[in-house]
């Protein structure tokens, strides 16, 4: 063990506000250790060296925080008791193994458990960790060729275990609607909560089948919109992690569609993460994992953003052409036999997703037709409708109408007005910096960089003279 040159007065204020002495801290810290197989000799004079500054081994400081975790009944993060290096180190091995398609859904279970302790504490890895690339193979083979692993009888499904997972869905599509409305770093908060007071315990309990399987499958569901807060957060790691362990879960509930959605939802992030390639085998995956079983809507959805990473490829002919399958296949769609997650994707959706091929195109006339059909005044949520909006202003900027696609980018930002999206925030910085390319001294030029500032002081612009 190493000292530290002063007190560890963050243990003492946790110890604290525990009402734990050093015995009662010994005790309790002794216990998780047993509980994971292991028996340490802690006493109170251990817990006084703690408290002087010296630094003990990093599983014991892990066993020092789920004590005090479950005396307090909230998490406690080894930044909080004075062992932040740890904590960072810990979280780092978290996220390199997130992004891994593991054979054990126990281990996905853990990982998310981590995952979220982490994310809650707004631990710097989390915050600042990018994409991994090139793990897009690993994970789909991972997925495609494992079968689940559950060993239980099947039995009928108990009312007790289907309203389990009945209620996290219910939760689930509560909180998904207030993302759509607010933005992600709305509801993140409240889902990574929910995670860890609901869903976990689900997890680790021992069910029969069906009912292990239907916990697993909202468990999915509920894991796939913490990748979608993350994401639109600007947590990117962290997204990617919810995303892959997401879809083991998926794996084990041997639900394929839902499967597809995450795949797809990958398609989707490392596409806007410029990661094209990998963003062209996530939508083809998940169009092969849901062969034969996919609605056509889910279809429709699927095909949109192979199209989408086929537009940032560059690709113009086989863009156009899976556009047209997927409206196509939009044509076919009935209602009644899709999943609710997407019911969300109507034509407006599909329009959207034409609309931002077109701007990454660099095809205005294109990019302007599909925008008119993309916003509803009504039923468009306000983030879609910023983010429609973006893409209009960058459409016209495409045309060279600059008094245009300033006040279309003017319009867009004072729709979005408290709207908590680093997506949203990427889409006014990217067109800003167009702009500024072209015509940085123009008087309406300095004029909406002013206006931006304002509204946005903490976003870095480019600045060119």
């Amino acid at each position: 063990m190493s000292t530290q040159r002063e007190p560890n007065r963050l243990l003492a204020a946790v110890m604290d506000e525990a009402r734990l002495s050093n015995k009662g801290l010994a005790r309790r810290v002794c216990d998780e250790a047993s509980r994971a197989g292991h028996k340490i000799a802690a006493d109170h004079v251990a817990v006084r060296r703690w408290l002087d500054g010296v630094r003990p081994r990093d599983r014991t400081a892990r066993w020092i925080a789920a004590a005090l975790s479950a005396k307090l009944g909230r998490v406690v993060s080894l930044a909080e008791i004075g062992f932040g290096e740890i904590q960072a180190a810990a979280d780092v091995d978290v996220l390199d193994e997130g992004t891994q398609y593991h054979e054990q859904p126990e281990r996905s279970v853990d990982l998310l458990d981590k995952l979220t302790s982490a994310d809650l504490t707004d631990s710097s890895p989390v915050m600042t960790s990018k994409w991994v690339p090139t793990t897009a193979p690993g994970v789909i083979t991972g997925y495609l060729f494992s079968g689940r692993l559950a060993s239980d009888e099947e039995r009928p499904p108990t009312q007790s275990g289907v309203s389990v997972a009945s209620r996290i869905r219910a939760t689930i599509r509560h909180l998904t609607d207030l993302d759509f409305q607010f933005g992600g770093g709305h509801t993140r908060t409240m889902l990574l909560h929910y995670w860890k007071s609901e869903v976990v315990p689900a997890l680790r309990q021992r069910h029969p089948e069906p009912i292990r399987r239907e916990i697993f499958r909202a468990a999915a569901d509920a894991a796939e919109v913490l990748g979608w807060s993350a994401y639109d957060a600007g947590r990117h790691r962290a997204a990617q992690c919810y995303f892959v362990q997401g879809l083991r879960l998926a794996r084990e509930a041997d639900d394929p569609l839902m499967a597809g959605q995450i795949l797809s939802n990958l398609s989707h992030q490392s596409n806007y993460v410029g990661e094209f390639s990998d963003a062209l085998q996530y939508a083809r995956a998940a169009q092969s994992a849901t062969s034969r079983k996919a609605s056509a809507t889910v279809r429709a959805m699927f095909l949109a953003m192979e199209a989408r990473a086929l537009a940032s490829m560059g690709d113009t002919r086989g863009c156009i052409t899976i556009l047209h399958q997927a409206e196509q296949e939009f044509e076919k769609r009935n209602p009644d036999s899709d999943p609710d997650w997407i019911s969300y994707f109507d034509a407006l959706e599909l329009a959207g997703e034409a609309s931002h091929c077109f701007r990454d195109l660099g095809k205005p006339r294109e990019t302007q037709l599909f925008v008119a059909q993309a916003i509803d005044p009504v039923r468009t949520p306000p983030r879609t409708r910023a983010f429609i909006g973006m893409v209009s202003a960058a459409g016209a900027l495409t045309a060279r109408s600059l008094k245009e696609s300033i006040a279309l980018a003017t319009d867009a930002v004072k729709m979005a007005e408290g709207l908590q999206s680093n997506r949203y925030l990427r889409y006014v910085a990217d067109f800003h910096n167009s702009l500024t390319a072209g015509y940085a001294v123009h008087p309406a030029v300095q004029q909406f960089t002013s206006f931006i500032r304002e509204k946005h002081p903490g976003l870095i612009l480019l600045d060119r003279d």
